[in-house]
């Protein structure tokens, strides 16, 4: 990736999952907020689980129907789309699924989701739909969790990263944002117990890293004097959800690398890797950047 193509991100085509829950409206606003910021175009999908056509009918539901609650539950979040480019589309089958393939038919650049953040037996049986999501999308995936209790308004944004490709793939969109929203950007690298290298080899190693994949960056040029870099050492998850509450931040970014359909899958239903613990109890939305999407 060179300097141009990682100073030219752009969040032009965002794909929003509406199912009429209190999670999923809880995450509209900074679907609106994105889309605002890059005059980006909105849709709106909902997907009803049933056998196309047919389970529609045998449900005794009209598309009429679904717009016209769709229209009331959107009223309720006081968030206006005046001024932005949107559509409303309907389909039927499996949920994730679904929204894959109209995110990857329609070249989508973010999916936004709302996730109830099930934990425990709950996940066990009836599983994540939005973990699935966020390891199986090949763009960017913004969710909001249920202690999401920020504005839609980035002001403070912690990036989490680490040495992998999937950490370098993530920054740009952490600057973008940053840029966009004339944030101010923390990075944090967390070194768990296992980890053979020591606070003294670490710390410098980070700054590197980080100056490093500024440099790479347009934007990163401008950002480096008001970034602060800090590394920390114990459980990745817990300490990335610390900090985030520590620093207020209004938002988090962190690199996912690629995984299998099957083990995305699997993990939807069992307790929850680093990512999910983070997106499932983080005060502020996190955006996972996948390791195969080029920007």
């Amino acid at each position: 990736m060179n300097t141009l193509e990682q100073s030219a991100i752009q969040l032009n085509s965002i794909l929003f999952a509406i199912d009429f829950t209190p999670g999923c409206l809880h995450a509209f606003p900074f679907a609106v907020s994105i889309a605002r910021h890059y005059a980006g175009r909105l849709l709106l999908e909902h997907v009803m689980p049933g056998a196309g056509d047919r389970g529609l009918r045998h449900q005794s539901v009209t598309l009429h129907q679904l717009q016209s609650e769709m229209e009331a539950a959107l009223a309720h979040v006081s968030v206006s789309l005046e001024g932005i480019a949107h559509e409303i589309h309907f389909d039927h089958g499996n949920i994730s699924s679904k929204l894959l393939e109209t995110a990857k038919q329609r070249h989508t650049d973010l999916m936004v989701v709302g996730t109830n953040g099930r934990r425990g037996v709950s996940k066990l049986w009836k599983g994540s739909t939005a973990e699935e999501i966020v390891f199986l999308a090949t763009c960017p995936v913004l969710t909001a969790g249920p202690n999401v209790d920020r504005r839609p308004e980035f002001r403070r944004i912690l990036c989490a990263t680490d040495f992998s490709a999937a950490a370098k793939n993530a920054i740009p969109y952490a600057l973008s944002l940053a840029e966009k929203y004339d944030a101010s950007l923390a990075f944090l690298h967390v070194n768990d117990w296992s980890s053979t290298e020591t606070p003294v080899q670490a710390r410098p190693k980070t700054f590197e890293f980080v100056h490093e994949q500024l440099g790479r960056s347009l934007q990163g040029t401008a950002f480096e004097s008001r970034c602060q870099v800090f590394v920390e050492f114990g459980p990745s998850s817990e300490l990335i959800l610390e900090a985030a509450t520590d620093r207020e931040a209004d938002l988090i970014v962190m690199g996912r690398p690629a995984v299998s359909s099957i083990k995305a899958r699997i993990a939807s239903h069992l307790p929850g890797s680093t990512a999910y613990d983070v997106i499932a109890q983080a005060p502020c939305p996190v955006l996972s950047v996948p390791l195969r999407h080029a920007a």
